[in-house]
Order: structure tokens, then C-alpha cells, then sequence
């Protein structure tokens, strides 16, 4: 007993402790499962600290090699909790259409703090019915293409702006492009307040927001938990300044919707009444208005950034884009609208593509609301999961095997157009169930019509073709920011006002 002191005991007994009480939960855990059921593999990790840092820094390697060794569900733990890995498209598929019934939304605390207590998609239950319904008449299919003709000309300033400029980041002219839908179309920001320096201040304040929301949920200064709080306020600020002026545009008749024009969603939500007739509150309105701008940014923007990349690697597609633009000009005007959008179908193709093999999202969260059985494994009720969408997409099973230009590594839009895309399969970038994102056909528009708008009359040329991007944050980002020269052609390739 010479090695240890009076003060060295107590600590030991309390490892030792920590530990047996660790193994008999196991066992209990285990013991539990019902006869019949496989127990979920567990991965060779240390307990709470798991995987969280490997999943954003390397997370496709990760799900792929714990497929194979393990299988299509596996067990680790992320930030300090212990999370079933779920793989497979038919597993997923269950547990996103098993929302409210065997699983719930379950996110990160940082996530939660940030998109404020009344986001859509931190609510639950049957508060997140009615939110989603308060929020689905703007996103319908009708309301989307209403808004095409405004978008493309959004797109075309955008254009004409990058292309001034000369040289810049590819990263930022998608973020400029989305900020710029999200503020105009979505939150319906005053004139006064759309300026050049208001979108480069609200995303720069959104980018790093946007960071803190997967961090670790440390509130000191120098951490990205806090410097994302520092950022909300910013944001905070500029969306009370623009509840106040649709307030008072309503007040004095001159709305959107007073002057017969299509109204953006948030002014939409100031005419919202619950069924005792009571409206939104100035701080549910400002969580909502965060996370339509959260929704409607830089996840589009990071799709945006990866056709930058990939189509100067394949001018085969580009070239065949071209075409589909110049075959719907001569058949529906020049005019880009929803019977204009509908018709190209190959442009349809490349966003499918790049958004399989560059899923926005790579996964989401679930808490299991009772034990269920997933597909022949026992999940226990309280349960983490990790639905990994972007792995069951990027290697959608459709596929599987195929070699030459529909092997699944290959970016090949014209897969989408075989008799095996039209078929049902893992391709979900936008979730599915009763949490299925209400903006996603917003989001696609917007990537068409750009598309569109710049094979119309615009090139770029990259600087570094092959310049690698990250796994963090949504879709990853270029790591350098995919320097650039966007050029508008002297003569485009399509006239304006021309038929």
C-alpha cells in the first residue's frame, strides 16, 4: 500500500465503479433484446468519445468501412451518446415514415440552441404538424412556379455581378446567389435593406452561425459555439428590421399581397391565425424567419459550388445542357418559367446527380420512441440514430455493380435517365416522411434556373480544377473556397426577348 496515498483511493474506487456499472448496463442493454432479433455490432471505439470527431472529418470513409465489417447498422457513440448507425435505404426509409409513431427528430444541443425554440425542425409532435402546415402554401408547386421569372432574373443580376468582378470564389458567388433568393423570395426583405452590403454582412454572420450548429455546445469565447451565438445576434438583428418594415407595409396597404403581387413566405406568416384566431409572436415569427434563411442558403449554395467544380471536368454535360437551353427557347420562348423549367429534363438529371453523388445532408438524428424491430435488429426505446442518407445515396443500390460511366463513383446525370432512375430508390437529398423538407422544390428551382441563366450566356473557368473540399459543414465546402473567373459572353448564346 506504499504506492497509493489516502487521497489516490477514493478516486481509484470511483473508476472502478464507473467502469462495472458501464459493463452491467451492457449486459443489461443486451439482455433485454427480445428472442429472435440480432443485437446491433458494436464498433471498437472508446465509450462517449466514439466517433464525433471522425464522422465530420472523414465520414464516408468511416460508414463504408463499418458497412463492411459490420453491416447495414452498427453501433458508436457521438457526442458522448451512445448512436446506432443505420446504413441501408430500406431501413431508412422505415424509420423517416415512422416519425411521431416509433422515432422523433432528435438533434444536437448546440443545434437546438441556435435554430431558436420554435424552428420547424427542432419542434415536435403535434406542434410540428402545425408548423409545417403553417409554412407549406408558400412551397407549393404552384407558388414555385410563380416565382420562376423573378428568380431568373435574381440569377442574371448575380451573373452580371460575379462576371465584373473577374476573378473570385466560387463558394461565395453560390452563397451570394442563395442569400440573395432566401432574402428577396423567402423573407421578402425590404428594398432599404437589400443592398450589396447587407447580403456580404448577413453571410458572413450566417457562415459562421452556420459552423456552431454541430459544435460542441461550450459557451466560452474562442469556441464556435460562441462566436455562432455572436452571429445570431447579428442575423437577429437584421430580421427584426425587416419584421418591422412588413409590419408597417401591411399596416399602410402596401404589401405584396395588398398590391395583387405574390407575397414571400414571411409576409405570408404575419396573416397566420391559430384556430382561437391568435397570431404568430414576434419570436416564434424570427425562429421561423432563421430557419427558412438557414433551409433556403447554404445548403443550396453548397450544391451550387459542387457543379462549379464538377462541370469544368465534364464539358460533355455542359455542352449538353447548352442544347437543352437553346431546344426550350425555341420551343417555349425565352422567358424562364415553370412550363420552361418543367421541360428540361436533362438539366433535372445533372441536379439529381451531383446532389447523389454530393448529398447536402449526409444524415440526421432519431430517438426511438419504443423498441422496435428494424429490418430484423432490436432497437431499444430511447435509442440514438444516425440515419446516414448520404452513404445509402451515393451508392444507391440501382447501381451496384455497374461498371464504365454508370459505375457509382462516376458523376453521369444521364443515369437519371435510364429505365433504372425512373424505378424507386435511395435517392432522398431532402429526408422523407412527415419531416420531408418543404422547401425542396424551391431549392431545385433555384439550381435550374441558374443553370439555365448561365448556359444561356455565361462560362467559368476554375484555377484549380481539382481543388479537394471538405466533409464539414452541410455538403462540404471547397477548401480554399474554388477560386475562379466567371466570364459573361460577348454575344450569349441565347437573346434575350428573341423566340
Amino acid at each position: 500500500m506504499s504506492g497509493l496515498t489516502e487521497m489516490d483511493i477514493p478516486p481509484l474506487y470511483i473508476l472502478l465503479a464507473v467502469v462495472s456499472i458501464y459493463f452491467l448496463f451492457q449486459h443489461i442493454w443486451a439482455s433485454k433484446r427480445p428472442r429472435g432479433l440480432k443485437a446491433i455490432p458494436k464498433a471498437s471505439v472508446l465509450p462517449f468519445i466514439g466517433d464525433s470527431i471522425r464522422l465530420f472529418k472523414d465520414g464516408p470513409r468511416l460508414a463504408q468501412e463499418r458497412l463492411e465489417k459490420l453491416g447495414p447498422i452498427w453501433e458508436s457513440w457521438v457526442f458522448g451518446e451512445r448512436t446506432f448507425f443505420v446504413m441501408k435505404a430500406d431501413m431508412l426509409k422505415w424509420c423517416l415514415n415512422k416519425e411521431y409513431d416509433a422515432v422523433e427528430s432528435d438533434w444536437p444541443k448546440s443545434t437546438k440552441v441556435l435554430l431558436g425554440k420554435h424552428a420547424v425542425a427542432t419542434a415536435a409532435g403535434e406542434h410540428h404538424k402545425l408548423l409545417r402546415k403553417i409554412l407549406r402554401p408558400p412551397f407549393s408547386v404552384t407558388a414555385v412556379n410563380d416565382l420562376m421569372p423573378r428568380m431568373a432574373d435574381i440569377a442574371r443580376r448575380c451573373c452580371d455581378r460575379w462576371a465584373a468582378q473577374g476573378r473570385g470564389k466560387g463558394l461565395m458567388f453560390a452563397k451570394d446567389y442563395t442569400f440573395t433568393i432566401a432574402l428577396d423570395i423567402i423573407l421578402g426583405f425590404d428594398e432599404t435593406l437589400l443592398t450589396n452590403a447587407t447580403i456580404e454582412s448577413c453571410t458572413e454572420a450566417f457562415s459562421v452561425w452556420n459552423d456552431g450548429l454541430f459544435s460542441f455546445p461550450i459557451n466560452l469565447p474562442g469556441t464556435a459555439f460562441h462566436k455562432a451565438i455572436e452571429a445570431k445576434k447579428v442575423l437577429m438583428g437584421y430580421l427584426d428590421q425587416n419584421l418591422e418594415l412588413l409590419k408597417e407595409k401591411k399596416r399602410k396597404g402596401l404589401s405584396a399581397a395588398s398590391k395583387g403581387e405574390q407575397a414571400s413566405c414571411a409576409e405570408g406568416l404575419l396573416d397566420v391565425k391559430d384556430e382561437e384566431g391568435n397570431g404568430l409572436s414576434e419570436d416564434e415569427l424570427k425562429d421561423l424567419f432563421l430557419t427558412l434563411l438557414f433551409a433556403g442558403h447554404d445548403t443550396s449554395a453548397a450544391t451550387i459550388t459542387r457543379l462549379f467544380s464538377e462541370l469544368p471536368r465534364h464539358p460533355d454535360v455542359w455542352n449538353r445542357l447548352i442544347a437543352e437551353q437553346q431546344q426550350v427557347a425555341a420551343e417555349h420562348g425565352t422567358q424562364i418559367d415553370g412550363a420552361a423549367v418543367k421541360a428540361m429534363t436533362y438539366t433535372d438529371a445533372v441536379v439529381k446527380e451531383i446532389l447523389r453523388l454530393h448529398p447536402i445532408v449526409g444524415g440526421t438524428f432519431r430517438r426511438a420512441l419504443t423498441d422496435f424491430n428494424l429490418c430484423g435488429y432490436h432497437v431499444p426505446k430511447g435509442s440514438k440514430l444516425f440515419l446516414n442518407i448520404g452513404h445509402a445515396m451515393t451508392n444507391d443500390e440501382r447501381w451496384e455493380g455497374e461498371t464504365g460511366d454508370l459505375a457509382l463513383p462516376r458523376f453521369c446525370p444521364e443515369r437519371w435517365l435510364t429505365e433504372a432512375g425512373a424505378r424507386t430508390g435511395a435517392w432522398m437529398p431532402f429526408g422523407g416522411g412527415p419531416r420531408m423538407c418543404l422547401g425542396y422544390l424551391l431549392a431545385t428551382a433555384e439550381i435550374k434556373v441558374l443553370l439555365a441563366v448561365m448556359a444561356r450566356g455565361y462560362e467559368w473557368r476554375p484555377v484549380d480544377i481539382n481543388e479537394p473540399f471538405s466533409c464539414f459543414p452541410l455538403g462540404g465546402h471547397p477548401i480554399n473556397g474554388l477560386a475562379m473567373d466567371f466570364i459573361k459572353l460577348p454575344q450569349p448564346r441565347i437573346q434575350e426577348g428573341s423566340e
